[in-house]
């Protein structure tokens, strides 16, 4: 009997135990989470000078309590497990100036919290904790977080100063509503601030002054840029402070030598230029920013890569919705002369700074493609300003290359839309660029030009009406034909590949006369193909039924037309398609790549 007993008991210990768990289970999953640590819903309580009672919500499956050293204010309860409304009762004021103490929350697990209060006293005013100190900023941060916060407490509304000698701090409006009479109330008023780009540090001084009440003052120091050298070890530091200011997704480790960056190099002893400016040994030679974030232009610190020979940007995030204006600090390195090959692509931007001419001094690569440019963002690209450039990237120059009509378009801008000059019944726009692509046919030192993917509407200009133009003054002549005028074993070899079209060359337009490389596909072109590019001497480089002849496909342009050429040729070797009676090959054989002599 006994047995059965004990046996029976410990069947009911057992389905207590099991019945236990089983209703926490439940319980646990209806009820909200359980909140394990100690937290407040304020940090802030501000009171005026006649006191009065605020409610601290106090959460948190812990014991706790408060600690206040100043007698005028009481916490009921002082102490508590769990959450707790907590009554904070501050008394009357009996001063006249503000007065300010911390409650403490403290929890079992060594948690803590702090609700700070102000009382106002019996003066209207504005207050600010520690306004004697001087608060500081960094030079630089990313946009995002270029903001200086101050907490104030006030009674009476207020207006906002800045002296500086520079207007590198600006006021962000914060406004109050003051309810309750002369209730006080603790706002945070931010401020803007840009980067610092020079080596020493600059001021300013905020001044908030009450419509009630004496002025606070507030003392501002934005620390210096970090010095860089004229040296390997400032190229490097440079690089990495660009790359961060720009958000970039990989990261060159800094305790690595910088020849083994990826996407740098330096220049060798084997280098032309090294020889010529033995200084140049082992600085940065070249370098490409890849995949960032940023709303901004270049971080300044470019202007420190004097040795560079050439700089790429390319691959911000959200191209398409950014709208960049370049600024001058990569203009910079035009001093130096070093600067040929410059790269800002797929960036954002949407125009050039004034003084962008000053690198046509050195550059012979620019490549400016996947921006979006506006109407008169490229005004500064020309023959004039760039006179060595040989190399000139511009495809897909508008964020709006998706537009696949033109005759519908009816906003006043839709980026650089551009016209070639050309083709009878066009009346485009005044913001539809007129002249851009007549002064780049004009650009005859040019070798290479991208202009593919862009709104680029009208005609190629025939043979006859750029011999009709009185601002053509370029045509073939005899001496374009004779060796004793050639200067380089290239131009001699060139002259014995054309003098066979010289009859047919004769007195014709010297269109891009040394383009190796053209690009003026998925256009919106029309028209007859003219001459001067069915019989270019550097037509068979060009892979022309690709480039060329081929353009936005399903497009139709500012009159409504289907974009594309009326006809083209079947082959380089077979002009009948165009009623051509000879082919290109006919009259430049060497380019045949079956020719036999």
């Amino acid at each position: 009997m006994q047995i059965t007993i004990t046996k029976m008991k410990r069947i009911i210990v057992y389905f207590s135990v099991v019945l236990a768990y089983s209703l926490l289970a439940i319980s646990c999953k209806e009820d909200e989470p359980v909140i394990a640590d100690l937290s407040v819903n304020v940090e802030d309580i501000a009171m005026g000078a006649d006191g009065g009672l605020a409610l601290v919500e106090v959460s948190g499956d812990v014991s706790w309590y408060t600690s206040v050293e100043e007698p005028w204010l009481t916490v009921t309860p002082a102490t508590g497990f769990g959450p707790a409304i907590c009554e904070i009762k501050v008394d009357s004021s009996v001063i006249a100036e503000y007065r300010n103490t911390d409650i403490f929350f403290y929890s079992s697990t060594g948690t803590s919290k702090r609700v700070h209060v102000v009382q106002a006293g019996y003066e209207k005013g504005l207050y600010i904790e520690n306004a004697e100190d001087t608060l500081f900023v960094e030079n630089s941060a990313e946009i995002d977080k270029r903001v200086l916060e101050i907490k104030l407490t006030t009674n009476v509304q207020f207006d906002v100063t800045i002296e500086s000698e520079s207007k590198w701090l600006t006021y962000k409006k914060t406004d109050i509503e003051l309810d309750y009479g002369d209730r006080p109330r603790t706002i945070v008023s931010r401020f803007d601030w840009i980067v610092n780009t020079e080596s020493t540090p600059r001021f300013a001084k905020i001044i908030f002054t009450p419509d009630e009440g004496e002025p606070v003052k507030i003392n501002v120091q934005q620390k210096a840029a970090p010095k860089i050298t004229d040296d390997r070890a400032g190229d490097s530091l440079a690089v990495l402070a660009i790359y961060n200011a720009m958000n970039g997704i990989f990261k060159w480790d800094a305790s690595e030598n910088m020849m083994y960056w990826d996407g740098v190099e330096l220049w060798e002893a084997t280098d032309k230029e090294v020889k010529d400016n033995p200084k140049l040994l082992g600085r940065l030679k070249s370098v490409a920013f890849r995949l960032f974030e940023t709303k901004e232009t270049i971080p300044y610190q470019v202007k420190y890569l004097k040795t560079a020979r050439s700089i790429t940007f390319t691959g911000n995030s959200n191209t398409f919705i950014k709208s960049i204006a370049l600024g001058n600090e990569i203009t910079e390195l035009a001093q130096y002369g070093n600067l040929k090959e410059l790269t800002i692509s797929a960036y954002g931007l949407v125009s050039l700074p004034d003084n962008f001419m000053l690198l046509g001094k050195s550059l012979e690569k620019l490549d400016l493609s996947s921006n979006n440019f506006e109407y008169d963002g490229l005004e500064c690209l020309t023959k004039e300003n760039f006179s060595k450039l040989k190399v000139l990237r511009l495809n897909k120059i508008s964020r709006y290359d998706t537009t696949k009509n033109l005759n519908e378009i009816t906003k006043d801008s839709i980026g650089f839309r551009w016209f070639t000059g050309y083709g009878d019944g066009f009346t485009p726009s005044d913001k539809v660029n007129k002249t851009f692509f007549k002064r780049l046919m004009q650009w005859d030192t040019l070798e290479e030009l991208s202009l593919a993917l862009n709104l680029l509407d009208g005609e190629l200009p025939s043979n006859e009406e750029l011999k009709a133009d009185p601002e053509w003054t370029e045509f073939y002549e005899e001496k374009d034909f004779d060796k004793n005028f050639a200067t380089t074993d290239e131009e001699k070899l060139f002259i014995d590949t054309i003098v066979t079209a010289k009859d047919s060359l004769i007195g014709t337009p010297k269109v891009w006369p040394k383009m190796k490389v053209l690009s003026i596909n998925l256009c919106f072109l029309t028209g007859d193909l003219p001459n001067w590019i069915l019989y270019h001497p550097y037509l068979a480089f060009w892979n022309p039924f690709s480039m060329i002849f081929t353009q936005e496909t399903d497009a139709i342009n500012s009159l409504g037309q289907k974009a594309g050429f009326n006809s083209e040729p079947v082959s380089l070797s077979n002009y009948s398609a165009v009623n051509k009676e000879k082919s290109y090959y006919e009259l430049y054989p060497w380019r045949n790549p079956n020719y036999e002599e």
